[in-house]
């Protein structure tokens, strides 16, 4: 198994791999994944696209997969992972109410990540082509501002440290 740790022992092509799929990894978002390529020494653009590119994948990869997944999910869950999915969907519901799906999708890679904010705006019938403009949009933002603030901050670190 690999982990953002393995990113700090790669070199060269292997290192731009590994930021392919870590930020392919639900859970490991471009938020760790940017900033650590960086300040490793790889190029920022070629670290952000890749980045970009991995966390997108498989977020539309469970865009296109979601109506399978869920029916093979429903017709595995007994009574008692119903109740659990009904506390964990009372939770998203409130996420949703507060900020809806626009708010989920731009505060997602801070808070619970971009494929869980996309399997809940599906659940919640969410139409694909919103969730797929509003989750390209908050990956690609989020993208940008993490890859200027952390090569403008390592930049401002090697020059304080001289």
């Amino acid at each position: 198994m690999f982990g953002i740790e393995s990113l700090y022992s790669a070199e060269g092509m292997f290192a731009y791999a590994l930021v392919f799929l870590l930020a392919a990894t639900p859970w490991i978002e471009i938020l760790v994944v940017i900033p650590a390529g960086i300040a490793l020494g790889l190029n920022p653009l070629a670290v952000s696209i890749l980045a970009f590119t991995g966390n997108l994948t498989t977020v539309y990869l469970l865009i296109f997969a979601y109506q399978y997944l869920s029916s093979t999910f429903d017709k595995h869950k007994s009574g008692e992972n119903k109740k659990q999915l009904s506390k964990r969907k009372k939770k998203a519901l409130h996420i949703w109410n507060k900020y809806g799906f626009p708010g989920l999708a731009f505060i997602s890679p801070l808070t619970v990540g971009t494929h869980f904010a996309t399997f809940v705006a599906l659940s919640f019938k969410s139409k694909k082509y919103m969730v797929t403009m509003w989750i390209t949009g908050s990956i690609f933002v989020w993208t940008v501002i993490v890859t200027v603030v952390s090569y403008y901050g390592i930049e401002s670190l090697k020059w304080l440290l001289g």
